[in-house]
């Protein structure tokens, strides 16, 4: 098992979630839940890692580094110091900016493939 499939099945069985429900729940198959939890989905696509993310109420960014998207989860300090150098950001609310943020730790991960 890989580190994101150990932390989303540990994060299940917190939640007393069977694969069925937390595939019901994040509107996959239970197929690719057990394949994400036994290591063999060898890259897990960034709006699959979304809705369990929201499933399992826990951090989306806990998620996209435990796939190796990102080296580490943003802290609250430096959550918005990425989209503060962006034009035209003023008006966007703290998930849309964290998500500016995630997109852009996204890209910077391919540039290391």
């Amino acid at each position: 098992m890989n580190e994101l499939g150990t932390y989303i099945k540990e994060k299940r069985i917190e939640k007393g979630l069977s694969i069925r429900r937390l595939a019901e729940l994040a509107d996959i198959s239970h197929t690719e839940v057990k394949r994400i939890e036994d290591g063999l989905r060898k890259q897990t696509s960034p709006q699959v890692l979304r809705s369990i993310a929201y499933a399992l109420s826990v951090p989306y960014e806990d998620l996209m580094a435990a796939a190796g998207y990102i080296d580490e989860p943003a802290t609250e300090l430096d959550s918005g110091t990425i989209a503060a150098g962006i034009k035209d950001t003023e008006d966007l609310s703290q998930e849309e900016i964290d998500q500016v943020n995630q997109y852009i730790a996204f890209l910077k991960s391919q540039r290391k493939n």
